[in-house]
């Protein structure tokens, strides 16, 4: 062999090696998004904080697989149903069409005006009711008589015309105390709040409606909208642009209440 030859024939080795790491790394990432594809998406619960949501499990493999695809996850709430005149109709065919189920938290003195069958329609839809108070006062200003009320009264309403008690309670403006939570989870319910809001409460453009959710909406969030005409009116571009940020749409388990933390 030359000196020519002795000098340049190692130089083509850290070629060969990086181009087969490049290779392997390839082969690595086409599996896991293989196996991504093909799996439902992980199982979610709440965080002890109850704004926002965590892994039931924490497989490597399934992480692996998510960050390599860019998904991320989080779950839709909706405050205040419901509102009929059509519009929760509205809100599950959107839901329907970007394959979304969502939290519907219910102010029982909106069943006085509006079809109770509403209900039914959400749980066939394989929506999550919850209880929302009975006429969404600042719960932190009633007494223990007064919160039973708010709370179990609602409840058993939501079991009358369901068959089924609701397991999650969210308390009405998020203003809660060790009282609140404790009726709440007296009459077996967890409570929710959120680390994502819309501000549909106040914002009147489905644009601005848009903007906040998409912004706001972080990886394992919990958002909180309204069930009112004008979220309805954004809601499909809102899901079109979470879904572009690679979200997909969970619902926290219903697990017992040992294995509700990560």
């Amino acid at each position: 062999m030359s000196l020519l030859k002795a000098d340049t024939y190692p130089t083509h080795a850290p070629h060969r090696f990086t181009s087969s790491a490049a290779l392997l790394l390839l082969l690595v990432v086409c599996s896991v998004l293989a196996v991504e594809r093909t799996a439902q998406a992980p199982a979610f619960v709440l965080n002890q904080n109850e704004s926002d949501i965590a892994r039931a499990t924490q497989h490597d493999w399934r992480i692996a697989s998510d960050w390599f695809a860019g998904k991320k996850y989080a779950v839709l709430t909706f405050d205040d149903a419901p509102y009929g005149h059509g519009v929760d109709e509205k809100i599950m065919d959107i839901l329907r069409k970007h394959h979304a189920r969502a939290m519907f938290f219910v102010i029982c003195n909106h069943l006085d005006a509006t079809d109770p069958d509403v209900l039914d329609k959400l749980v066939r839809n394989g929506h999550v009711i919850g209880n929302h108070s009975y006429d969404h006062p600042q719960l932190t200003q009633l007494n223990a008589p007064e919160l039973e009320h708010q709370i179990e009264g609602c409840s058993e309403r939501i079991s009358e015309i369901t068959g089924r008690r609701p397991t999650y309670f969210r308390p009405p403006f998020g203003m809660t105390s060790p009282l609140v939570k404790h009726v709440a989870e007296e009459h077996g319910m967890r409570q929710v709040l959120w680390n994502a809001n819309s501000r549909d409460s106040w914002q009147k453009k489905p644009s601005e409606i848009l903007h906040w959710t998409v912004e706001e909406t972080d990886d394992n969030s919990i958002v909180l909208m309204h069930d009112v005409p004008t979220t309805a009116m954004a809601l499909d571009d809102t899901l079109t642009g979470l879904e572009e940020r690679g979200f997909h749409f969970v619902l926290p388990d219903q697990m017992p209440s040992e294995r509700f933390f990560d």
